[in-house]
């Protein structure tokens, strides 16, 4: 209580000054319509922006659980597509398209610079996530399951130099391989493509859908660079990959439900 009042007497005088600006300011409001509309206009707008900073900051601090929900919702919106173009194809056409189901998925690490890049996500067999199945993005294709535990997984990425992906060119050209080159993890390439093909730069590259791990017509990226060396057999293409595997944070684990029937006919021929 000491230190308080002698803290009064030593500051008094300035105390003093800020009361007297005080009352001196709510005279000046009170008795003038204008000055009064100016200060509470004043003070509207410098309570709404801390009160918009205030939302911004609590905003920022729920985007975890905002991206786990659209996340959810873009699984949900992925079914119903597909399952939507499986009731409008013609009646002679096998129905593929509705046979893909999706289990959303946070990536946990993520390595982009190796050779050989792996992925690991915090679901497993709990979730339903067996070794084989396709990994996607919100944009486009990120990889392959490896490995499954009860909680994580490790997916091969799609960056991995010894990975190779079945694709098409949208309305060109119905098979040929993507394959990274280990250089840019924003760029792949696209293999065995005959010279005799009108290509041009923009053109997109989908998956093919023959190995049933992915569904048909999910982006890879779009042709950014095409060359066709006078001697060559095959162009040499560039693309540049739909997704940003520098950061991503979110995928969807494809679950087909027809693969344990392909994969058994599969062992069986091969028997």
């Amino acid at each position: 209580m000491r230190s308080f009042l002698l803290f009064l007497y030593k500051y008094r005088a300035f105390l003093v000054f800020i009361l007297l600006e005080t009352a001196a300011l709510f005279l000046v409001v009170q008795n003038s319509n204008y000055n009064r509309a100016t200060f509470f206009n004043s003070t509207n707008y410098a309570v709404g922006s801390i009160l918009e900073t205030s939302n911004n900051i609590q905003s920022y601090f729920s985007l975890t659980a905002t991206n786990q929900q659209l996340s959810k919702e873009n699984a949900l919106l992925r079914s119903k597509y597909l399952g939507l173009l499986a009731s409008i194809e013609e009646n002679d056409k096998i129905d593929t398209v509705s046979n893909f189901a999706f289990i959303n998925s946070k990536i946990v690490n993520n390595s982009v610079f190796l050779l050989n890049n792996i992925i690991t996500i915090n679901s497993g067999s709990d979730q339903g996530i067996t070794a084989g199945m396709g990994v996607i993005g919100s944009s486009g294709i990120v990889g392959k399951v490896k490995r499954v535990g009860k909680g994580y997984s490790t997916v091969v990425s799609m960056l991995d130099i010894d990975v190779s992906i079945s694709a098409e060119i949208k309305n060109k050209i119905n098979l040929c391989t993507v394959q990274w080159d280990g250089k840019s993890p924003e760029f792949a390439k696209v293999l065995y493509v005959p010279r005799h093909y009108n290509l041009a730069i923009g053109d997109t590259v989908v998956t093919s859908g023959f190995n049933a791990i992915y569904p048909s017509g999910v982006s890879i990226g779009v042709i950014s660079k095409l060359i066709l060396p006078e001697d060559a057999s095959f162009f040499d293409i560039q693309i540049k990959l739909i997704n940003d595997f520098t950061s991503l944070s979110l995928v969807e684990v494809v679950l087909n439900k027809n693969l344990p029937q392909i994969d058994s006919l599969t062992q069986t021929v091969e028997e």
